[in-house]
């Protein structure tokens, strides 16, 4: 091996290759909706499936289990603190929504709730669950988005220690987006 690297623990590599934004998911709960905060996401394909890691540790897991949809909610930078709290409160234990102060709005397809405070929300229902036995990953389906008209680049991102980082400087490179024109 070259000397120029040195040895990485392999069960930090998720912080060399962090996921999507850090986004809070919503479902439809018995008592209140329920809200968690998650950090492994992704989008799969360019057709609206997504992909997002949620096991038996959170109260959403049960939820959507048994509901098959959920909410992903694209918080700013102006909630990250709020979006960290709200990670670490369980929503078996208390009504999130009241005691962070987020307004729920109806969504249009499905039964969780958007989080009016967050500059995007995307409606999904559970695609595929053959994934969550075995690695707590749930593919869904996008029915329907919504983005603020204020929005310019919402995310961002959790380092995987506890540390955070913004959508840096913006890098206009779609002409030379060749083969996937169709998509700039």
């Amino acid at each position: 091996m070259s000397s120029i690297f040195e040895p990485y623990p392999v069960s930090l590599v998720h912080q060399l290759i962090e996921p999507g934004p850090t986004v809070m998911i919503t479902t439809g709960g018995d008592q209140w909706p329920t809200i968690m905060t998650n950090g492994f996401n992704m989008p799969v394909r360019h057709d609206g499936t997504l992909a997002v890691v949620v096991g038996p540790w959170d109260t959403t897991y049960e939820t959507l289990r048994r509901v098959g949809e959920c909410v992903i909610a694209v918080p700013d930078t102006g909630l990250l603190e709020t979006t960290v709290d709200v990670g670490n409160a369980s929503s078996a234990q208390m009504n999130k929504w009241e005691h962070f102060g987020l307004t729920q709005l109806p969504a249009s397809t499905i039964e969780a709730p958007l989080i009016g405070e967050c500059v995007a929300n995307i409606e999904c229902a559970v695609e595929d669950d053959t994934l969550v036995d075995a690695y707590d990953l749930w593919i869904l389906r996008a029915r329907a988005a919504w983005l603020r008209p204020d929005a310019e680049t919402p995310e961002f991102h959790h380092r995987g220690n506890g540390t955070f980082t913004e959508n840096g400087q913006l890098h206009d490179l779609r002409d030379r987006m060749t083969k996937w024109q169709h998509l700039t």
